[in-house]
């Protein structure tokens, strides 16, 4: 009995001694991977073997892996490999232990090593990730801003194309109301002075004075329309030099003194054409007032800027007026409407013997 142990515990022990053999020949037949390069820096490959997936930047794309056999009895040439997402078929290893990579594009590769036709697990799992330029939110982010610039530009575009409508608009009514009815008036005064140019010489004289009248206020329409489009005349600075320069012809040629005072920061005052425009009727018509009616030997004109608030003040030491009996053809009303339109204060104070003082308040942005 005691031999027949002995037998059995012999049996045991080489048959455990076949498998751990087994075992390790079968480890040694399997390629490793030894090495692994991001260009010419290694890294450590215990800590590679123990990620899970590499992860690698856009310009960590040239890539270098070794691999080799614990049995250094076997050849090279028995070891395939294939770099998933890479290559399409398996490769043959040859003579070589080292596989290089260049210029691989992002996505997720998976290398693999097989030996005699026999896969095994995946070696090494890699991400090469996307630069930012090429990520969904960027060219989402860049299709969004082009479209918005896109709509931006048409959006400009078609304000322009409305603006230059509104200028056309404007003249064309302009032109209609202002030249048209003095063209009108015109013509049918010279019909009226051709009739009677024989029989009644001294009223076709009195039609003909009135022809020039129109003409010369016709004239003063078209001046008015062409330097209120002219583009050069595009800011409020240009707005006062006018003013002084309607103010000294009209006023100095009737013997008025003028003074005149404008704020510095009301030349950035930013407004539109008619807004301009319709400010500088205003301050026209109120100077033909006092060159006609006011009998002033002194004119004041200020225009001020304070918190955001243009104000036009025009005040005379003429004879003054009583507003309620002030005739409407004297071009209040049409100030009136004007100052209505630029949505401004407008006040016109007047006393006998004590002159008048109009008053024009704008806000300003």
């Amino acid at each position: 009995m005691k031999g027949l142990s002995i037998l059995i515990l012999l049996v045991i022990f080489i048959n455990a001694t076949a498998q751990k053999t087994i075992a390790t020949n079968q480890n040694d037949s399997c390629p490793v991977i030894t090495g692994f390069k991001i260009f010419n820096d290694a890294l450590s490959i215990d800590s590679i073997l123990s990620l899970q997936r590499i992860e690698l930047s856009p310009d960590q794309n040239v890539i270098t892996i070794s691999f080799a056999f614990a049995d250094t009895t076997i050849k090279h040439d028995a070891v395939y490999y294939k770099l998933e997402g890479a290559d399409k078929d398996w490769i043959k290893a040859g003579s070589t232990a080292t596989v290089s990579y260049t210029l691989l594009p992002p996505g997720g590769y998976d290398f693999k090593l097989k030996c005699n036709e026999h896969i095994q697990t995946t070696a090494l799992r890699l991400l090469i990730k996307v630069p930012f330029w090429l990520s969904s939110w960027f060219i989402i982010s860049c299709c969004a801003t082009f479209i918005g610039g896109a709509y931006w530009l048409h959006s400009l575009s078609i304000k322009r194309i409305l603006a230059v409508e509104a200028v056309r608009q404007k003249v064309s009514r302009d032109l209609h109301d202002d030249i048209g009815s003095a063209l009108s008036t015109i013509n049918i005064l010279s019909t009226m002075a051709k009739s009677k140019l024989m029989d009644e010489p001294a009223k076709a004289t009195e039609y003909i004075s009135k022809i020039s009248e129109s003409s010369s206020k016709m004239m003063e329409a078209m001046d008015d329309i062409v330097w209120s489009i002219n583009p050069m005349n595009d800011s409020m600075q240009k707005v006062f030099a006018r003013m002084r320069e309607f103010a000294g012809e009209v006023l100095e040629s009737k013997d008025i003194e003028v003074k005149l005072h404008f704020d510095e920061g009301a030349n950035d005052v930013a407004l539109n054409m008619e807004q301009r425009r319709d400010i500088f009727l205003i301050f026209k018509e109120a100077v033909n007032n006092i060159a006609k009616y006011a009998n002033a030997t002194d004119v004041n004109i200020d225009v001020r800027l304070k918190d955001r608030l243009l104000s036009l003040i025009i005040k005379d030491n003429g004879i003054g007026f009583i507003l309620q009996n002030a005739d409407s053809g004297n071009g209040l009303n049409n100030m009136r409407d004007r100052a209505e339109k630029l949505k401004a204060r407008f006040n016109i104070s007047s006393e006998t013997n004590n002159g008048t003082e109009i008053k024009l308040e704008m806000q300003t942005t």
